[in-house]
This record gives C-alpha cells, structure tokens and sequence, in this order.
C-alpha cells in the first residue's frame, strides 16, 4: 500500500492500463479457451448435437448430426433450426423451444425417421445456455441415438409378446392339464377309496370263505373218515351177509330133509293106517266070532260053560282092540294132520328161505356196491379235502396279497391327496407366473 502511494501518477497509469489490457487478454484468452472446450465438445459429443442462439439460429452442428439427418455442417450453420430439421406439426424445434422458455427439457417419445432409407429414432433433450447476467441466449440439444435400443425393444416386444403368447398357452395348457390332474386325481382317489373298501368286502369275504373252506376241509376230512368206516362196516356186513346165506343154505337143506323126512312120515302114517284097518277088520271080525261063539254057547249045553267064558273073554278083548285101534287112528289122523301141516310150513319155509337166500344175495351185492361207492367217495372226500386245504392256504394267501393291496391302495390313495396338494400349488404357482409375465408384459 506504501510503495503505491509513492509511485508517480504516470507510472500508476500505465500500470493500471498495463493491467486492464492483461486482464483483458486473460479474459480473452479464458474465454477462447471455454469455446474451443465447447466448440470440442460439441464435435466430439458421442452423439448428434446441435445449439441454437436465441433467435434459433444453428451456431454448432457436429458430423453425427450431419451422419442423422444427412444434412452437412455447412448447410446447417447459419440457418434456422426448424428451417433445417422441418419437425412436422410444430413451430419451432426442441431447442428453440428450450430458448425460449430457458428451461431445460428431456423428451419422453421417441421421434422416428429415415435417412437413405435407413430408419432411426431419437430422443432428444436440451439446456439452456445462459449468459453470466443468467440472461438465455440460446439452448444445447443432443439427440440419444435409440435405433438399436427401439430395434431391441421391439425385438424385445416381440419376444416378449411370443414369450407371453407361449407362456400364457402353455399356462392356459397347464391350469387346463391341471384342472384335468386335479378331476382325475378327485375320481382316482374317489375310485381309490372305493377300490379300498371293496378289497376290504372282498378280503373280509375271502377270510369267512378260508374259514368256511377249512370247516369243509375238517368235515370232508370227517366225510372221509365216516366213509371209510361205512367202507370198513359195508365189508363186515358183507362177510355177515355171507355168513347169513351159507347159514340160510344150511337151513334150506335141513328144511329140504326135513321135508323129505315128513314125507316119508306121511308114508310110514299111510302104512300104519293100513295095518290099522287091517287090526280093524280083524278086531271087528274077531268081535263078530265072539258073539258067534257066545250065540253057540248059549244054543249048547251047559258043559260048554268054559268056552262062553272064553268067548266073552275074547270079545272083550276084541272091543278093547277096537277102541285102541280107534285110539290108534285118532293119533294117526293127528300125526297124518300135522304132517300135512308139516310139509306145508316146510314148503312155505323153503319158499321163503329161497326169497331170503335172493335178498341176502342182492343186499350182498348191494353191500359190495356200497364198499365200492364208500371207497371211492372216501377217495373223492380225500381229493376233496386236500384241494379244500390248498383252497384254505389259497384263501388265506388271497386274504394276506388282499391285506397288502389294501395298504398299496391306502398308499396310493395317499399319494393321490399329496399329488393333488402338489397339483393345486403348481397350477397356483402357474397363475402367479402368467400374472407375473402380465405385470412384465405392462412393463415393458
């Protein structure tokens, strides 16, 4: 501060203009280089960029604004902005728009166009270029070059849109094969329960017929036993039998003699009948000579006494001899009666010994049929019994395979309800994947 005082008023002069045209060049040389930093980044802006002033005239447009819209930097600068570009259905382009208000703006549309037949799009946005005093005096647009992205984005799209098409097909397909799953599991499982309940009729059923067939099995076994006894009883009383007709034969022969010893009985009654007569006549004839005699006697004298005695005496007995040979002959008529009778029971007899000779014989052969027909029906009983046991160990084998059935379907039927839970939270997760590709789909 000193030194300045003590300097000469001429000297202060020159310094202080010395001073103002150094800070003047500093400013200049400042403000060149922000240009040249504008002008370079402008031109070496990655994508299109073009600044307007405030009137909209272009003062920048760099070679990827050139490679856009095919217009050269040259035809450009200078002009009017919406002179150049010609944005159809406005007055005035983004920038001039962005002078104007001196706001700054970031377009949300994309705008499209062509540019020797090759498509673009854009997004454009801006800023307002202020002055120190904040006055606008003019805007900054660049252009975002979104071809590939529009381009990606609709491939995207359309991905999508065959993604969302397919997915919400195959969904549809899936609640549809699910809702399917989830009938069919509802009437398996239904048809699973009544399968379970029918094995369990049927396996109920089959142990009463185990047991049934083991009670058949038991009294076929006793069937058998029976019949070999009737077997065993049919042989006794066919050597009974036998022993029957050899003891009836015996009889018949001895009725046969007796038979013959009757009649010759009756023979020998004959013969005593003729002797009887005879002793009749004779007792008669000597009873008649007695009386002669007595009649004699009597005409005679009576020396003759002795000889009346005799012949008295000789009647007599000749009326006791005829009343025995009528004793005789009662017993006679008696034994020839019962003789007759005799031979009439032995005849009757040998009649019926020859019936129960016939029978004793037919009930033989019968006896020996009912042998036979028992040995063969305790052989079929046996048969009977054995494929009884084995249906008994089939039945049983049938009822335990039936048991495990019954567990298998019960597991089955379980795994059906698990398969349905499992079926209801897929087709829930399928509804939540098509409405999360919706959701996608919206943002995209």
């Amino acid at each position: 501060m000193a030194s300045t005082s003590l300097r000469p008023r001429s000297d202060l002069t020159r310094s202080e203009s010395e001073d103002t045209r150094t800070e003047a060049d500093r400013l200049r040389a400042e403000r060149n280089f922000w240009r040249h930093l504008f002008d370079q980044l402008v031109e070496e802006f990655p994508e299109p960029v073009l600044v307007v002033n405030d009137d909209g005239v272009i003062t920048h447009w760099n070679e990827e604004h050139a490679a856009l819209t095919g217009i050269s930097h040259e035809g450009a600068i200078g002009e009017k902005a919406i002179d150049v570009i010609g944005t159809d259905g406005v007055d005035e382009t983004l920038a001039e728009e962005i002078a104007r208000t001196g706001e700054s703006v970031r377009e949300d549309d994309v705008r499209s166009g062509q540019n020797d037949g090759d498509e673009w799009h854009i997004r454009a946005a801006g800023t307002p270029l202020e002055a120190p005093d904040g006055d606008v005096i003019g805007a900054f647009e660049y252009v975002s070059i979104v071809t590939d992205l529009v381009e990606q984005r609709e491939d995207v799209k359309r991905v999508q849109e065959s993604i969302s098409d397919t997915v919400n097909g195959a969904v549809e397909e899936l609640l549809a094969a699910s809702e399917t799953t989830a009938e069919t599991n509802a009437e398996l499982e239904a048809f699973a329960d009544d399968q379970v309940a029918n094995l369990e009729s049927v396996r109920d059923e089959m142990e009463s017929l185990s047991a049934t067939v083991e009670e058949i099995a038991a009294s076929a076994t006793e069937v058998s036993d029976q019949s070999a006894t009737a077997a065993e009883l049919a042989d006794e009383s066919r050597a009974a039998t036998t022993e029957i007709v050899s003891s009836i034969d015996e009889v018949r022969d001895a009725t046969t003699t007796l038979a013959e010893n009757s009649r010759l009985l009756e023979d020998r009654v004959e013969e005593i009948d003729t002797v009887v007569d005879v002793i009749d006549n004779i007792a008669d004839e000597t009873n008649l000579l007695a009386l002669n005699a007595n009649i004699q006697a009597a005409q005679a004298d009576t020396n003759v006494a002795g000889f009346r005695v005799v012949a008295s005496e000789v009647k007599e007995l000749a009326d006791q001899s005829k009343s025995e040979v009528d004793t005789i002959e009662d017993i006679v008529g008696e034994i020839r009666t019962n003789t007759a009778e005799t031979i009439e029971s032995v005849e009757t007899t040998l009649d019926r010994v020859d019936d129960a000779i016939e029978h004793a014989r037919v009930v033989d052969d019968k006896q020996s049929e009912i042998e036979t027909a028992a040995t063969e029906a305790a052989t079929g009983v046996d048969q009977i019994a054995d494929a009884t046991d084995d249906q008994a160990a089939s039945a049983e084998e049938i009822a335990s395979m039936l048991d495990s059935s019954v567990d298998q379907i019960r597991d089955i039927a379980t795994e059906i309800e698990t398969l349905s839970e499992t079926n209801d939270s897929q087709a829930e997760r399928v509804r939540n994947v098509r409405d999360t590709v919706r959701e996608l789909e919206a943002e995209l």
